[in-house]
């Protein structure tokens, strides 16, 4: 590095070092959304506009279009500054996300509107492309990134958190499906060049973990001023050394680095691991309604959008502005500091308004689309009472409920519905009736089977259905069965006992009450055991004691299913609390859990069901509920974006040294995850409950943290009390468990998972019209391939389909149009034609035909 050192007599190749000013945006963490804007706009970019108008050499980093857009509103003349930057080169937009998405929590789909707005904003506004993803603080990578960014027009990642290994912090990253991609790993993440003082000191770390002679050094922080000396230090670095500094951008760095990309090692899967940096598990359970939310309305909106889709071919309906303010409303949930729930409390006002916004709207904007399908399809076949919608793209049998109402002496009983010849049973929940005896209201319930990604109608009967079904719920002593499994229960503790082919899966839904000392970014606790479980494990002073246990009432009238009610309150003293296991309880004392249980088992559905409603007085605790299997296997498999990973069990024994962040075994999943040996397995669903943990057999869904600190220690951000965190109130959890045969593969997790999360849609008709009796839209086979988007293009020409294959197998796909495509096109997740990943395409009348590898995404535009 020295200007004095010996010559070799060879031209020497030196060292180059890209200095990368920048500063990292959060739309809310420790200030609130207002505050940013004014410490971005008013303080650091009119200060970066400043340096690059008065330096020549100076160059900057901007990382999300959300920032820029708010920019416009307020401040044109400076937004036509920045752009006149950015197409000199001197301002690099990497990343160009319209947020910096959480990418372990929120849908893949999400994360692909994400991309798509932010790198739309920007090519219409400044005319460029964004080559570099710039992930400087979300709290991990999912395993699909390579193939979600390659397919966005990403050609290079650089990324702070979550990195396998250091050595080198280069190298080419490979996605589930195969899918490579130039990375970079940050080692001394995005400050590694903050200080200018130990410009030489970072050079030196940086460069024992480079895989070449190019290193990248990050140049700011988060909300960090543009420091106007760069240039100055920069320039006194190269009268001094000979190694050379540069005023850079990520590109530049990167296509130095490509040319020597052949020799650099590959990567597998996702970047989610503590031994070089921080990627904090346990905020998969801070402010859990936050993930609640989020996730519903991922689905509403999903939903929403793709009848709205099929609406516009029957009806000409136009809903795309509508879905364009929903998505804004809803990626701003998916925030890596939103969705995590890491903030303070005031920074949450501003979801709060989206998720009403999102309510709102798409309450009243779902059934006016749905209707706006029955009624133009309408074909005079049946007269029908019921319509029941499925959003996804295989034929579903599921669990409906619908709310009707009646005119005064028109009906005075339902005993089943009937679609075409079928005839099927319903449950009555609750009614209402006249005076005169008849109905004014009723909920009803029922297993409609509805086909893909269309909808079924049904006619109210007066008389008992002729239900033609082989199959019943046995019920004998404490024990439930069907064709699936059987489920014993314990009136004295709510547990339930699971048993397949005469083998015992699981023992559980049993909470467990954990010690929490931690705040939002980590789960802390002093005990080597739980405070207390059902079971009884745990200190000896507190105790659960169950109040209350009965079946629904609705369901002894119906063969559908069964509904147990179990009522349990957690005291934190019970008296005597010496010799337990001899006295019996007399004074029970400081009850601040409440539990309100609901088991549900099907006659039909190979699922059983949980609502769990809890009461929480408690600040300071976590609260889980626990499976205990008798499956013994080192690892099990976790639902990703489009697709799915394996991850160690037991993970919470390790202890390995000079890791930045030590193993937990808590880990985010998607929608399921599952545990299987070579004969069982128990497939775990969750809505909105991600944090999982497997340890000595058992399986543990996280339903919330209680906590009041920010950052306790002020380690991971300020020490900020958050009283809103420690979740006081009422809370409603909704979970399932699929015991099954083999693997995850062959017990199909992944159509539980989307099952249980898009559930069917019904509503009442008019019942002055005949309509088809059923009709499916779209349908993918085989049912390993699952339609995450159908959407119009946005370029007005057609439509788009995406699809992703879900168990890891090569297959060949099919898709079954309504009616016979004209065009069909392969594009990108940008609706690009991109000749790297072209497919070829067979048509057949409404079918469309192509290979699909194993997770891979793929995406249509269609032409009808």
């Amino acid at each position: 590095m020295s200007r004095s050192r010996a010559s070799t007599g060879k031209k020497e190749k030196r060292d180059v070092i890209y200095l990368i000013p920048h500063t990292h945006y959060d739309a809310i963490w420790v200030f609130t959304k207002e505050d940013y804007f004014y410490i971005n706009i008013d303080l650091i970019l009119k200060k970066v506009v400043s340096l690059l108008e008065t330096s020549p050499d100076y160059k900057f980093l901007i990382e999300q279009t959300y920032l820029l857009e708010e920019l416009d509103k307020r401040y044109p003349e400076l937004f036509r500054k920045i752009g006149k930057f950015i197409k000199e080169g001197r301002i690099e937009i990497a990343g160009g996300e319209y947020l910096m998405a959480d990418t372990m929590l929120p849908q893949g789909e999400t994360l692909v509107r994400d991309i798509m707005m932010g790198r739309r904003f920007i090519r219409e506004h400044f005319g460029v492309d964004v080559r570099v993803m710039w992930q400087a603080d979300s709290f991990g990578l999912n395993a699909q990134l390579p193939q979600i960014y390659r397919k966005s027009g990403y050609q290079y990642v650089a990324f702070r958190r979550g990195g396998t290994q250091n050595k080198p912090s280069e190298f080419i990253w490979q996605g589930l499906d195969g899918t490579r991609c130039l990375t970079h790993f940050m080692p001394l993440g995005y400050r590694a060049g903050l200080d200018l003082g130990k410009l030489v000191d970072s050079y030196r770390e940086l460069k024992r973990d480079a895989a070449t002679g190019h290193i990248l050094m990050p140049s700011g922080s988060g909300v960090t001023m543009p420091q106007e000396d760069t240039v100055a230090a920069v320039r006194q670095w190269n009268e001094k050394y000979t190694t050379k500094l540069k005023i850079a951008t990520p590109l530049e760095f990167f296509e130095a680095v490509s040319k020597e990309a052949a020799e650099l090692p590959i990567r597998e899967g996702e970047m989610y691991c503590g031994r070089f940096s921080k990627v904090f598990p346990d905020v998969a359970s801070s402010r859990i309604w936050l993930k609640q939310a989020l996730r519903e309305y991922e689905n509403r909106l999903l939903t929403f959008e793709r009848f709205a889709t099929i609406a516009s071919q029957l009806t000409n309906g136009d809903y795309i502005e509508e879905i364009h303010d929903l998505w804004k409303k809803l990626l701003f949930l998916s925030f890596h500091d939103v969705a995590p729930g890491t903030g303070m409390d005031e920074g949450y006002g501003e979801a709060r308004q989206n998720i009403g916004f999102l309510s709102s709207q798409l309450s009243y904007l779902t059934p006016r689309v749905l209707s706006s399908i029955v009624e133009s399809d309408a074909s005079g076949e049946d007269d029908s009472d019921v319509v029941v919608f499925n959003p996804l793209s295989w034929e579903v049998s599921n669990w409906v409920e619908i709310d009707m109402t009646f005119d005064e002496g028109k009906v005075h009983r339902i005993e089943g519905l009937k679609s075409g010849r079928e005839e099927i049973d319903i449950e009555f929940i609750r009614f209402s009736r006249y005076g005169d005896e008849t109905l004014r209201n009723a909920t009803i319930g029922f297993v409609a089977s509805v086909p893909a990604m269309g909808y079924r109608v049904y006619k109210i009967l007066r008389k008992k259905p002729k239900d033609k079904s082989k199959t019943a719920l046995i019920l004998k002593g404490n024990k439930i069965g069907n064709r699936f499994f059987q489920v014993s229960y314990s009136p004295d503790t709510g547990l339930i006992e699971v048993f397949k082919d005469g083998q015992k899966i699981c023992q559980g839904n049993e909470m467990v009450i954990d010690e929490e000392i931690g705040d939002l970014y980590y789960h802390k606790q002093g005990l080597k055991m739980p405070l207390k479980t059902e079971g009884g494990e745990g200190i000896k002073y507190g105790s659960f004691r169950v109040t209350n246990f009965w079946f629904d009432r609705s369901t002894h009238l119906t063969p559908l299913r069964r509904v147990i009610n179990i009522n349990t309150d957690y005291f934190s003293l019970r008296w005597p609390y010496r010799l337990v296991d001899r006295l019996e309880p007399l004074i029970w004392k400081h009850r601040f859990l409440s539990f309100q249980k609901k088991v549900i088992i099907y006659r039909d559905i190979p699922r059983i069901d949980f609502v769990t409603v809890v009461e929480n007085n408690h600040p300071r605790i976590r609260l889980r509920a626990r499976f205990n299997t008798e499956i013994t296997s080192s690892e099990y498999t976790c639902e990703s974006q489009f697709g799915a990973v394996t991850r160690k069990t037991n993970q919470y024994y390790l202890r390995p040294e000079g890791w930045q962040e030590q193993p937990s075994g808590i880990f985010p999943s998607l929608r399921w995850f599952d545990l299987s040996d070579e004969e069982k397995g128990l497939t775990v669903i969750n809505k909105g409950n991600p944090e999982n943990e497997v340890r000595d057999g058992n399986i543990y869904i996280t339903l919330f943290r209680a906590v009041d600190m920010l950052s306790s220690d002020g380690a991971a951000g300020p020490a900020i009390p958050v009283p809103e965190a420690r979740e006081i109130g009422r809370h409603t959890f909704e979970y399932s468990i699929h015991p099954h045969q083999g693997d995850w593969r062959q017990a199909q997790s992944y159509k539980h998972g989307y099952e249980f999360n898009y559930g069917l849609i019904a509503f009442q008709l008019p019942g002055t019209r005949k309509y088809r009796t059923s009709r499916s839209f779209l349908k993918v086979e085989p049912d390993s391939l699952i339609v995450t988007a159908l959407k119009q293009a946005l370029d007005g020409d057609g439509l788009i389909i995406r699809l992703y294959e879900a168990c890891g197998r090569q297959t060949q796909a099919t898709v079954t149009l309504f009616k016979a495509p004209e065009q069909v096109t392969v594009v990108n997740l940008m609706e690009e034609k991109d000749r790297e990943f072209d497919k070829k395409i067979e048509l057949d009348g409404e079918k469309i035909s192509f290979s699909i590898k194993p997770f891979e995404i793929v995406t249509l535009k269609v032409r009808l």
